[in-house]
């Protein structure tokens, strides 16, 4: 397979020039740059002006109104297509377009640069192969997110942030499995944040460290609490980001945090998704192994959504793997959905894992999982992330009436 880099115009790569010097060698490098160079130099027309400021980073000056800048954006992103070869070597390139357009004369070329910077962000997001125009909002929106980051740096260092947490239940004999903490935030200015706001925000600003180290120990604080007051809640999961999955100090910090609250080391599971195993595959499998030396569960989050491989699935030290909510969308109608989640959940025990299935909302989803053999579920079914109080509410209820398994 050709390898793949995705080169930004008026913007930085998001794969830096090293990391091609590596593969390719210097002197491939900078042939292909060249090559790079005369394919964007030949999209364009008249007095346009290609300039590369610094390592593969370009940008285009041109006199075009907006519906013909539009145009050249196309040409440029649909040039790029076709895959490059370098002494014989394929090689594919995509890229993101970031366009500020001229409000006249006098206007600052620093000024027109910034903005474009600015919608160039917009269309990394929206994905590769793409452009997108400058917009006054955009900037509002990035006043927002320093808000945010400002507001979420003081949040944490205050512990204003909460854990709620949601039930997992063994699918054959009804009892608490385990719970899974989940970190809210409900700040006095801005109101209630949905961690789908102030997540990706943690982990573009590096504060998601402080944040998961910040749930692992209230969550841990919080078991002690349960079997301190005999409580029946047999496990806690934290999630951690990819991010913090690679910082070479989280298996001390683990550590650290069960000594000092005194909770055994089974009692508390860490959550990776399937990106830790993308970033570093190496480091994961050795600080999946320490975690594991501690006595920590350990679980694959979202399984069946990302990259995984059996032999990497096969190669961590994995208790559990949780099967992504999204299988269970059409999971009672169709059947190549239904297929795909036995397959897992047989892979899964082949490996010695307990198999959880998450966002299960209907009885008649519990039903056909439990025929499948799923051992755990969790979802709204059975309850949504609440507060201690109501858990614990939640957990009376249900020894009281022994509710079984619908």
């Amino acid at each position: 397979e050709p390898p793949s880099w995705h080169i930004d115009a008026a913007g930085r790569p998001s794969t830096p020039s090293r990391k091609i010097v590596q593969a390719l060698g210097q002197g491939r490098a900078d042939q292909l740059l060249l090559e790079l160079a005369t394919r964007l130099r030949n999209g364009m027309v008249g007095r346009d002006v290609l300039v590369r400021t610094e390592g593969d980073e370009f940008v285009v000056l041109t006199e075009e109104n907006a519906p013909d800048v539009t145009l050249l954006a196309e040409r440029i992103i649909h040039n790029l297509e076709e895959p490059f070869t370098v002494d014989g070597i394929p090689v594919s390139i995509s890229g993101s377009i970031g366009i500020s357009t001229h409000h006249g004369e006098g206007h600052d070329v620093e000024e027109s640069l910034r903005q474009a910077y600015t919608a160039l962000a917009q269309a990394k997001k929206a994905g590769r192969c793409c452009y997108r125009f400058f917009h006054p909002s955009m900037n509002r929106q990035a006043d927002d997110h320093v808000i945010l980051a400002s507001a979420l740096r003081e949040a944490i260092a205050d512990n204003r942030l909460t854990l709620v947490y949601q039930p997992q239940v063994n699918l054959h004999t009804g009892e608490l499995h385990g719970v899974e903490a989940l970190s809210r935030w409900d700040d006095p200015v801005l109101g209630m944040v949905s961690p789908g706001r102030f997540i990706p925000v943690a982990e573009e600003t590096g504060q998601i460290r402080a944040l998961g180290v910040w749930s692992l120990r209230v969550a841990c604080e919080q078991m002690a609490e349960w079997i301190a007051h005999d409580i029946p809640v047999p496990t806690v999961s934290v999630n951690l980001s990819a991010i913090q999955f690679q910082d070479p100090d989280l298996v001390s910090q683990l550590a650290t945090i069960l000594h000092q609250t005194g909770v055994p080391p089974e009692r508390l599971i860490v959550e990776l998704t399937e990106t830790a195993m993308i970033e570093n595959f190496d480091q994961t499998v050795n600080t999946a192994t320490a975690i594991r030396n501690l006595g920590i569960g350990l679980s694959m989050d979202d399984f069946g959504t990302g990259y995984s491989s059996l032999s990497n699935l096969a190669s961590l030290p994995i208790s559990e793997v949780k099967i992504d909510r999204s299988f269970m969308n059409g999971f009672g109608s169709t059947g190549n959905v239904r297929q795909v989640v036995t397959a897992i959940i047989r892979i899964g025990h082949t490996l010695g894992m307990t198999v959880i299935a998450e966002g299960v909302e209907e009885a008649a989803q519990c039903a056909q999982l439990r025929d499948i053999d799923c051992d755990v579920i969790q979802g709204y079914y059975f309850g949504r992330p609440m507060n201690t109080a109501s858990l614990d509410a939640w957990i009376r209820e249900r020894r009281a009436e022994a509710v079984p398994v619908a």
